[in-house]
């Protein structure tokens, strides 16, 4: 596993110690750490980490709400808990957590948890960017297949021949097919006023 910067959250100060030195055995780097959520938000955002080591009960706020800011931010979280009832566990769930320890903390669990919750939290970024690039591509498409009918109509000439107009005109003008298309669908929006 390559080296994580880590963020720990955790107001009981000989935990947070003993999660550092762990880590700092593995190779992980400790960039930040606080025993108070707010200041765990507001580091979060100074060192951006690639992983979140957040108790759940701490004051300021609590590791569950963290958790639910960190999501949109990137930055992937292990939950610490003394607690291990199911209410806890489903609102973890709720929040995008990628890991659940209950303490005592012991590195046999610490680590195998921090190498998985971080590969899951990888691996749901791919398929994120993924589903964006799709996004992106499927507006392109509508854009450019509107704007080749709208040609087609305007041109009286068949949406292949449409196509190959618009492709023409793109190169010719040196911008993309979507660029073009949507200038022909403000151009004719702006005719049909």
């Amino acid at each position: 596993m390559s080296r994580l910067s880590i963020l720990i959250a955790e107001d009981e100060a000989l935990t947070r110690l003993d999660i550092k030195e762990m880590l700092a055995t593995a190779g992980h780097l400790v960039c930040a750490e606080t025993n108070n959520g707010l200041k765990a938000i507001e580091l979060g955002k100074k060192y951006a980490p690639d992983l979140a080591i957040l108790d759940v009960m701490m004051p300021g706020l609590d590791g569950l709400e963290v958790a639910k800011m960190f999501h949109p931010i990137n930055i992937p979280v292990v939950l610490l808990t003394a607690y291990s009832q199911p209410k806890y566990i489903n609102r973890a769930e709720k929040v995008c957590v990628y890991g659940y320890l209950v303490k005592p903390v012991k590195e046999k669990d610490l680590l195998p948890t921090i190498q998985i919750a971080y590969a899951r939290w990888r691996e749901m970024s791919e398929v994120r960017d993924k589903l964006n690039d799709t996004e992106h591509e499927l507006q392109s498409q509508k854009l450019i297949s509107k704007a080749k009918a709208l040609l087609a109509m305007q041109l009286g000439i068949s949406e292949y021949e449409a196509h190959q107009e618009l492709i023409h005109r793109a190169m010719n003008n040196r911008i993309s097919a979507v660029q073009l298309s949507q200038d022909i669908i403000v151009e004719y929006s702006k005719k049909a006023r």
